[in-house]
C-alpha cells in the first residue's frame, strides 16, 4: 500500500509539474483574496449609502460598480474551480506524447541505425519487447523493469493500443524515451538493460518478407488481396455493392430503410466472403498473415468462416480503397507507428 501511494504522488506531482496545475491553483488564490477586497468595497459602499443622503446617486453606482465585480469574480471562480477538479480527475489521461509519426520500412530501418548508435557509460539504456496480445505485466521480472520506468512513462506506454505488441528504448536521463509499434506481430516479450539499445529483434523484423492476404471492409466496397513478399499485391479483387446510406429521419420509414440496408450489408459480406474463400484457397500454402482492415466489425463477420490457423492481424490504419493507388493499401497497413514519451 505505501509502494502504490508513493507511485500515486509522484504521477500527481509529474501532472502537477508539467499540466499548469500550481499556476491553475495559484490563480484561483489570487482570486479569492480579490473577492475578499470586492466584499470589502461592497460593504464600504453600503456605508456610504446609509449615511450620505445627499451624494445617494453616486453611492448607488459605486454600490452596483462592486457587486457587479464580485459576481463576476464569483463566477470566474467556481470555472476556474471546476476546471481544477476536473484536472485533479484525470490528471492520468491527461499526459500526453511529444511526438507521433507513421514510418516506413526503410524510414524506421534509418531511425534504429540512429538508435544503435547511442552509448552510454554505465548499463543504464533499456530495451523491452512486449509481443503481440501481451503487456508490461507479462514480461519475466516486469517488477524489476517498472521500478526502473518513471511513472508518466508508464502512464503513456498504457495508453498505447496495438495489436502487434510494442518495443520500447529508454534512458533514465531522457535522452532516448522512443516506442515502436510494429506492423508486424512481436513473438516473444523480453528486456534487457546495457549500454547500447537492443535493436537486433527488430532489425530481424523489418528485413523479414512475409507472404500476406488483406481484406479491407467497408459497407458496399471492400477490397482483398494477395502479397507474396509484402513488396506488391500478386492478386487482388475490388468487391462493390449497392448499399444504401445511412436514414436520417425517424418513424416507420427509418425502420424499413435500415432493415433494406441491413440486407444490402448482408448481401456484401456474402459476395467478399465468397472472394476471400478463393483467394485463401488459391495461396493457402503460402500465407503468413491475414490483414483485416478498415470496418474491423464488419471485417469480422467476412472473416467468420476463415481457418484459425491462419494468423489474423487487426489493423488501425483508416484505409480508403482507391484502385489506382492498391500498392497504398500495402504502405499504409506495412506502416510503423513511432511514440516519442
Amino acid at each position: 500500500m505505501v509502494e502504490k501511494d508513493r507511485v500515486i504522488n509522484n504521477i500527481n506531482y509529474i501532472f502537477k509539474k508539467y499540466s499548469g496545475k500550481e499556476e491553475l491553483e495559484a490563480e484561483i488564490n489570487k482570486l479569492q483574496s480579490h473577492i475578499l477586497e470586492l466584499e470589502l468595497d461592497v460593504n464600504t459602499a453600503n456605508k456610504r449609502y446609509e449615511k450620505s443622503a445627499a451624494s445617494e446617486k453616486r453611492a448607488v453606482a459605486a454600490k452596483q460598480g462592486a457587486e457587479e465585480k464580485l459576481k463576476a469574480a464569483e463566477v470566474k471562480l467556481r470555472s476556474l474551480e471546476h476546471e481544477l477538479e476536473k484536472q485533479r480527475t484525470d490528471a492520468p489521461g491527461e499526459f500526453s506524447f511529444t511526438h507521433v509519426d507513421q514510418f516506413s520500412k526503410q524510414r524506421t530501418e534509418e531511425f534504429i541505425s540512429s538508435i544503435s548508435s547511442v552509448n552510454y557509460s554505465t548499463e543504464s539504456l533499456l530495451t523491452v519487447y512486449v509481443a503481440a496480445g501481451e503487456q508490461l505485466n507479462n514480461i519475466k521480472d516486469h517488477e524489476n523493469l517498472i521500478e526502473r520506468i518513471d511513472n508518466e512513462s508508464l502512464v503513456l506506454i498504457e495508453k498505447i493500443s496495438s495489436s502487434t505488441g510494442l518495443v520500447l528504448f529508454y534512458s533514465p536521463d531522457h535522452l532516448v524515451n522512443e516506442l515502436i509499434v510494429p506492423p508486424l506481430p512481436l513473438k516473444r516479450s523480453y528486456w534487457t538493460k546495457g549500454n547500447t539499445f537492443d535493436t537486433d529483434s527488430l532489425l530481424e523484423s523489418i528485413k523479414e518478407n512475409v507472404s500476406m492476404s488483406v481484406l479491407v471492409a467497408h459497407a458496399g466496397e471492400s477490397f482483398v488481396g494477395y502479397s507474396f513478399d509484402s513488396e506488391e499485391f500478386d492478386s487482388f479483387q475490388v468487391i462493390k455493392s449497392s448499399v444504401k446510406a445511412k436514414h436520417a429521419k425517424g418513424g416507420f420509414s427509418q425502420r424499413r430503410f435500415e432493415r433494406l440496408r441491413d440486407e444490402d450489408i448482408a448481401h456484401h459480406i456474402d459476395k467478399v466472403k465468397l472472394s476471400l474463400k478463393e483467394l485463401l484457397e488459391e495461396f493457402e500454402e503460402n500465407i503468413d498473415y491475414l490483414f483485416l482492415a478498415g470496418d474491423l466489425q464488419l471485417a469480422k463477420e467476412m472473416t467468420s468462416d476463415v481457418p484459425l490457423d491462419i494468423e489474423q492481424v487487426f489493423s488501425s490504419s483508416d484505409i480508403r480503397i482507391e484502385k489506382h493507388y492498391v500498392q497504398d493499401i500495402l504502405n499504409q497497413l506495412l506502416v510503423y507507428r513511432r511514440y516519442r514519451l
